[in-house]
């Protein structure tokens, strides 16, 4: 039986590393990478889009081009380790685009990079990874 995994991708050491296990464990499964593009965290969102949404479109844009640049990356990563990758990306909250993904697309298994920190500075910070973790109902595999 072929299991489907999600596996959240920003190109960090640790969705690298996530990615890196995904591919290497499960090479013969379906796995699925995903970027999310959410104006509250990317560095590059604006605070503002001003008065028209040719601004809002520009800079969605411009992500979409920096997600395909990460999933070629991804693709370098699953093509050493015999695996086939799928490619989503998401717009929104990273926590509520994986739990979406996943409720909509009968996934088995996330995994996902994971920075150990102490339960309260995970809540003050709103680490996705933690959100993910406290409200999912499916496993999710944690790489560090």
């Amino acid at each position: 039986m072929t299991r489907h995994l999600l596996v959240p991708f920003d190109d960090s050491d640790l969705s690298t590393r996530a990615l890196e296990f995904a591919c290497s464990t499960f090479p013969d499964d379906r796995i699925t990478v995903m970027h999310v593009i959410d104006s509250h965290t990317d560095e590059t969102a604006a605070i503002g889009w001003g008065n028209t949404t040719d601004q809002y479109e520009q800079w969605i844009n411009s992500r979409r081009e920096f997600a395909d640049e990460l999933y070629r990356h991804a693709e370098t990563i699953a093509d050493e380790h015999g695996a086939t990758i799928e490619t989503v990306t998401a717009i929104g909250r990273v926590h509520r685009a994986i739990i979406d993904f996943y409720d909509d697309n009968d996934v088995d298994l996330v995994v996902m990079g994971f920075h150990p920190r102490s339960r309260l500075s995970a809540y003050l910070a709103g680490e996705f990874s933690d959100r993910v973790i406290r409200t999912s109902d499916i496993p999710v595999a944690l790489v560090k």
